[in-house]
């Protein structure tokens, strides 16, 4: 692992302590950190509780480039506020749960801790350069190099690796796992994160994803209907389940996202990401609706329990979540003297 600040090769520091050992990777050059998740609860012993916790959303007006996840390949590091409400900005990864730190984020860390609750001891960065005596017993430093390892990251966060399949991705060629998310059984590229999705996946995948919230996207079906209506162009991929049958790729709704639907099974390839950029597309047009337009939503979706094309327990369930989302927009709109309350999906 080489420091991403400086680009020197950093240092594993393995301590064991009476109970436990830390884990940690340092920059000896700028004193960058890189912590695995679990790592900075651990090196604050003394602090009651967890603050391996942050901001959901990411830290808007930050002119720093992104940096990588050193353990999770192909995944940006998000800039996220310490302990949610504080004003330290860290590196995250949402993937594996790793923070990376600046040498100087450590004391930043260190006061915010003790404004906010009684921090007993030395601090994080006496810890690192030795003076956290007496609890460490025993210290091993390595190259990183020789303490590296990957986390597997999932085509979508959440997803379980079941098994390995006979299909091909029609994006790279590697052969295509089985994953289950939400109860359902998924295609997926371990190698470029793309996913397919057998027909009526979408949907389910898309109600399944935001279950639970008031912001739930069950009942918003337009653009998942009007996938294979849409302008499209025959693609030169090849549906992975249907031999030489080639994909034809189309916009999903007026998004800039481009998906690839097979016409034989009916089913859709997504490139790595464009499934959190459809729900954020969905998001964002659900934050936009007014009032009126919901209501006119609303009416739809109750016409539809009788004759839509879904049975009827689901355009039910439908009408009752557009229901839901036309009550809290009045909400909302009623506290807009407080603020725009907007949702975002994390990565």
């Amino acid at each position: 692992m080489n420091c991403q600040t400086c680009n020197q090769e950093m240092v594993n520091n393995l301590v064991q302590m009476k109970n436990k050992q830390i884990s940690y990777d340092i920059c000896e050059s700028c004193g960058s950190l890189w912590l695995d998740a679990g790592e900075l609860d651990k090196m604050a012993f003394q602090v009651d509780g967890s603050i391996e916790y942050c901001s959901k959303n990411k830290a808007e007006d930050i002119s720093e480039k992104a940096r990588s996840c050193p353990r999770c390949e192909g995944v940006e590091l998000d800039k996220v506020f310490f302990l949610e409400y504080s004003g330290i900005v860290l590196d995250y990864c949402r993937n594996c749960g790793g923070f990376w730190l600046d040498g100087r984020e450590l004391d930043l860390i260190n006061k915010e801790l003790t404004n906010i609750m009684p921090v007993k001891g030395k601090g994080f960065s006496e810890f690192i350069n030795d003076v956290h005596l007496p609890y460490w017993h025993k210290r091993i430093k390595r190259k990183s190099s020789e303490t590296d390892f990957k986390v597997d990251v999932p085509p979508i966060k959440g997803a379980e690796l079941k098994s390995e399949t006979e299909h091909v991705c029609p994006a790279c060629s590697a052969s295509l796992n089985l994953y289950k998310i939400f109860g359902i059984e998924i295609e997926a590229c371990p190698k470029c994160k793309g996913l397919f999705l057998d027909k009526d996946e979408l949907r389910s995948l898309k109600d399944k994803s935001t279950k639970g919230t008031w912001l739930t996207l069950r009942w918003m079906d337009d653009e998942v209907e009007a996938i294979e209506k849409s302008k499209a162009m025959l693609s030169k991929r090849l549906c992975p389940k249907c031999s030489k049958v080639k994909f034809i790729s189309t916009h999903f709704g007026e998004s800039n996202t481009i998906l690839d639907w097979c016409p034989h099974c009916h089913g859709i390839w997504l490139d790595r990401g464009e499934f959190q950029e459809i729900l954020q597309y969905m998001v964002d047009k659900l934050n936009n609706l007014t009032s009126d337009e919901m209501k006119s939503k609303v009416y739809e979706e109750i016409k539809e329990i009788w004759n839509g094309p879904e049975n009827k327990l689901s355009e039910v369930l439908d009408a009752k979540a557009a229901i839901s989302a036309l009550i809290n927009i009045k909400i909302l709109l009623s506290s807009q003297r407080l603020g725009r309350n907007e949702f975002y999906v994390s990565q």
